[in-house]
């Protein structure tokens, strides 16, 4: 199974807009963010793209931490960390790099995915994927996101324009 990865969004929709095209056209169903979306705009096209979403709140998410009542139905949220499983797979979800690092250093999840440095990184601890997505927003670099396969435990990145 393939889980669109994402983190960063920053309110920009026209970014946004562009990868949830190449979502659409892999049809993947399940979208997993690692924090800083913006606002409950955003949020919504966000959950119109996908099935499913998993959030967790970043540290620029103060349009939306205290509205959580108010989210899509299809969202799952956490405030500063979470874990679930999909496809068999246990999955750790986080916003902080750091936080992120100690996860996948517990060997406790096949993938611990994280947002917040605005770079994309992969690297394999022990048989824990970590991983980060880059950014939609495209503030610091090129606007990336990730396309996840569950069972290869393998990420293509998705630059976009």
């Amino acid at each position: 199974m393939k889980i669109a990865v994402f983190s960063d969004v920053h309110d920009n929709l026209e970014r946004w807009r562009e990868a949830a095209e190449i979502i659409k056209r892999e049809k993947i169903k399940i979208g997993i963010c690692c924090g800083d979306t913006g606002d409950l705009e955003t949020l919504g096209e966000i959950a119109r793209t996908f099935d499913k979403v998993y959030l967790v709140i970043g540290n620029l998410d103060y349009n939306i931490k205290n509205k959580t009542s108010l989210f899509p139905e299809n969202v799952e949220w956490f405030m500063d960390f979470g874990e679930f499983k999909i496809d068999g797979k246990n999955i750790a979800l986080v916003h902080n790099q750091h936080t992120a690092k100690k996860l996948a250093e517990s060997c406790e999840y096949d993938v611990v995915f994280y947002g917040h440095t605005h770079t994309p990184w992969e690297e394999k601890i022990g048989n824990t994927v970590l991983l980060n997505p880059g950014e939609i927003s495209g503030q610091f670099g090129r606007a990336s996101f990730a396309i996840y396969d569950l069972q290869k435990q393998k990420a293509e990145l998705k630059i976009l324009r």
